[in-house]
């Protein structure tokens, strides 16, 4: 009774358009999800059977589960700086689907988070890219190791750095905890936002470095167009 009385007077909205949501809606409306999806039917990095470093990177396959558009941005802006977590399970569905819909990428034995420093970890509350990691999980049985790699040192924020910049920033910022738990494994990086592919590929260097078998990499969304594309 009193939630319908605090509905009436206070009208839960959609935190993107401020429009009112309807019942089975939670913090973002239906248009404005529809809005943000954009799917990406492209690999953002793929390499044949066997590919070495020299001739694909250090990740194998990369795929995300949107292009960036205005809708997405400020959805991901609002889950991973505003708090909404809850945001995070719509998100990771998107990436599930992607997942499924490509074999190498549903080989992989565990889920890797990108991981942040403490000092990022604790002023934000928590990893974005742990939460999504948690809700694939759920969702396609992969196991997730959040521990399995640890940041060290201190790494400026990405977003206004050039690809160089980018790269140069997270040269030799990962750690694995446990060589054991990754070795011989294909591991999957989960990530909101591909830019440039600095932060996973150097990740992937450090679990292949461990003895990961494979290293791949899924996206909630990708920020430019497929490489080698105009």
């Amino acid at each position: 009774m009193w939630k319908a009385v605090l509905d009436f007077l206070f009208p839960p909205l959609c935190l993107r358009c401020g429009e009112r949501l309807g019942e089975e809606e939670r913090l973002v409306c239906e248009t404005c999800w529809e809005r943000a999806r954009r799917r990406d039917r492209w690999p953002i990095s793929q390499g044949g059977d066997g590919p070495t470093e020299e001739e694909c990177g250090p990740v194998v396959r990369a795929r995300s589960a949107n292009v960036w558009n205005e809708t997405l941005g400020e959805i991901l802006h609002r889950f991973k700086y505003g708090g909404f977590i809850l945001l995070g399970e719509r998100l990771a569905r998107g990436m599930a689907g992607t997942i499924v819909s490509d074999p190498a990428l549903m080989r992989a034995d565990l889920l890797v988070p990108v991981p942040l420093t403490r000092a990022r970890a604790a002023e934000r509350g928590f990893n974005q890219s742990a939460v999504l990691a948690r809700h694939i999980s759920r969702l396609l049985g992969i196991p997730v190791a959040e521990r399995a790699v640890r940041r060290v040192g201190r790494s400026r924020s990405q977003t206004k750095l050039s690809p160089e910049g980018r790269r140069k920033n997270v040269r030799g910022v990962f750690r694995v905890r446990d060589p054991s738990a990754v070795r011989g494994k294909r591991i999957l990086i989960v990530d909101d936002v591909w830019t440039t592919g600095a932060t996973a590929e150097e990740l992937a260097r450090a679990l292949l470095g461990a003895g990961a078998r494979e290293v791949s990499a899924i996206a909630a969304a990708r920020a430019s167009g497929p490489r080698g594309s105009s």
